[in-house]
């Protein structure tokens, strides 16, 4: 690959694929700390599309669909660029951990654009992450997944604080992604909120997770890339067939109903599968039960406490008091579109 300038995107360039490292910090062992840059630029003129994966480090599973979007690429019918960091927390990516592994500061890199030159490593990346590609993109996808300890999602979110404008296309770029749920979600201090202020519309979509095995992976992937080729194809930058459109129900914070345990042991989980997302459940059916790993006994039933539709579940699995194991958007005050 060619090594460009760090100023890729603020300038012109030919036609093709290009690769920069953008230089963050040098780190106390020594190493240099800079994050990957790819840029496919299109013969024609267009929008400059954004893609963001890994703001949290043990979302992994959204890098193989960014490299297989980019390869397929072909820039002599390709309108305006697509610029994408695929590592967008190498720190946190290579301790599989969500969070910045640092001593001091907010450490959760989607939560702190635009950053600062001068703060601590995560701020730094954050700024890095703005300066050299959120202050040039007309369009952001900020990809997540289930992480650590597998969970399972599929959906798109939008801040719900977005201006009118900005919100409306946002919602569009959700409903062209084409996932089965649209959240509402309060993303302050993601990159998604930094672009809305700039009046640039995003999608966050939560799909899939990680070790899930090879046929939900293949699945989520092609999902991915297939989400990430109809907001191009709606952006006017590459002509795809429509989807086969999905029903997809709207939701707020408000709707949002989390069951998780208010105990330690090991979550014996009866919403496991990939297809169980989307699923109708009833007020009070249980979802999973913890067993308590001391005494083998079962030490609390996880039930449900609305009436309304699964968007995320959890493996089966040891997990502490408080980690996120179910969630539903309540049908009563959610919105099929």
């Amino acid at each position: 690959m060619l090594q460009v300038s760090t100023a890729l995107l603020a300038k012109k360039t030919a036609p093709g694929r290009e690769h920069t490292r953008l230089h963050v910090t040098r780190l106390a062992s020594g190493a240099d700390l800079a994050l990957s840059l790819h840029v496919v630029t299109g013969a024609r003129p267009g929008p400059t599309l954004g893609i963001l994966t890994t703001i949290h480090g043990d979302e992994t599973s959204p890098l193989m669909a960014v490299r297989e979007l980019l390869e397929t690429l072909d820039p002599a019918t390709l309108a305006g660029r697509v610029a994408a960091i695929p590592v967008a927390n190498p720190l946190a990516v290579s301790v599989f951990g969500r969070q910045t592994p640092e001593q001091h500061g907010k450490t959760d890199l989607h939560e702190v654009f635009p950053g600062n030159r001068e703060g601590n490593v995560t701020q730094r990346l954050a700024h890095a992450i703005t300066v050299n590609l959120l202050d040039h993109v007309d369009a952001l996808v900020d990809i997540h997944c289930g992480g650590l300890g597998g969970r399972l999602q599929n959906r798109t979110d939008l801040d719900a604080s977005a201006a009118p404008q900005v919100y409306e296309r946002s919602l569009a770029l959700c409903k062209a992604f084409n996932a089965p749920f649209i959240h509402a979600n309060n993303l302050a201090g993601t990159a998604a909120r930094y672009c809305n202020g700039r009046n640039v519309p995003t999608v966050n979509p939560e799909l899939g997770g990680v070790y899930l095995g090879p046929d939900a992976d293949r699945d989520y992937q092609r999902d991915t890339v297939a989400g990430l080729r109809a907001v191009m194809a709606s952006l006017k930058m590459i002509e795809d067939a429509a989807l086969p459109a999905k029903k997809q129900l709207l939701y707020d914070v408000k709707s949002r109903f989390e069951v998780n345990p208010s105990v330690g042991g090991y979550l014996r989980s009866f919403f496991d599968k990939p297809s169980d997302l989307g699923k109708r459940i009833d007020k009070g059916a249980k979802l999973g039960e913890m067993i308590d790993i001391h005494t083998l006994e079962v030490a609390e039933e996880l039930r449900a406490s609305v009436a309304g539709y699964l968007f995320f579940s959890r493996y089966s699995g040891v997990v502490d008091a408080g980690t996120k194991a179910f969630a539903l958007a309540e049908e009563s005050t959610s919105t099929w579109l």
